[in-house]
């Protein structure tokens, strides 16, 4: 099947089980060959006119007939990111972009949960998923970390009555000449690094409840500079 008959396939499955159309935005062809290695044909795709709502979908290594999607973390991570706008703006000073960010394992959720919110999927299917803010701090020139270890630990304690097994905060420190805004967008299903971004970044801080910090001034430990 050559890529656009490939990329047809998957988006006529998408309007199938979701109703409504799904606008293409990268697609990758598989190895025929070796897809058991490397996988076979993927498209990155969002609902029309929801650009926010990206997700990663495609066709089974395993099974020619058999499709995969990540359109429900990715309904449920934009409806955590809307949930707790208005606090992020609150607790992270400055300039910036975030996005809550869903991980959970493929079987554990599915089509059918579609019009569950991320809450009752959480309280009523399954706890075993991992979420992370992310978050581009725009500034000009070096920053000053110490300024955002608490806003840090706030944002810890902000997942934390979602109950879920894991969570955390990854923040970067971006160059305000650029715009880290689809960066962020496409977060959860690019997988790219802040040290691979587009532009000068700073440094990090990433870390998450199993390091069971207690107070702001923990946060020091997890901040990385990131050199030229």
């Amino acid at each position: 099947m050559n890529e656009k008959a490939s990329e047809e396939t998957i988006v006529k499955h998408l309007e199938d089980t979701y109703g409504g159309k799904f606008e293409v935005e990268t697609s990758k062809q598989g190895n025929s060959i070796f897809k058991n290695m490397y996988g076979d044909d993927k498209v990155i795709v969002h609902p029309e006119g929801k650009p926010e709502h990206v997700f990663l979908a495609g066709i089974k290594r395993d099974h020619d007939d058999e499709f995969y999607d990540t359109y429900v973390l990715s309904k449920w991570g934009d409806e955590l990111t809307r949930k707790y706008k208005q606090e992020v703006a609150a607790i992270v000073p400055g300039d910036v972009d975030y996005r809550v960010l869903l991980y959970v394992e493929d079987g554990k959720y599915n089509s059918s949960m579609k019009n569950l919110s991320a809450q009752d999927y959480f309280s009523k299917k399954n706890q075993d998923a991992e979420v992370v803010i992310k978050v581009a701090v725009k500034t000009a020139g070096a920053p000053n970390p110490a300024d955002y270890y608490e806003p840090v630990y706030r944002l810890l304690q902000l997942l934390e009555p979602l109950g879920v097994q894991s969570y955390g905060v990854s923040l970067g420190f971006v160059d305000a000449s650029v715009d880290p805004a689809d960066y962020i967008r496409t977060s959860n299903v690019n997988n790219v690094p802040w040290s691979n971004l587009d532009a000068k970044v700073y440094g990090t801080i990433m870390v998450d409840n199993l390091a069971n910090i207690t107070e702001p001034s923990q946060i020091e430990a997890y901040y990385e500079p990131i050199e030229e």
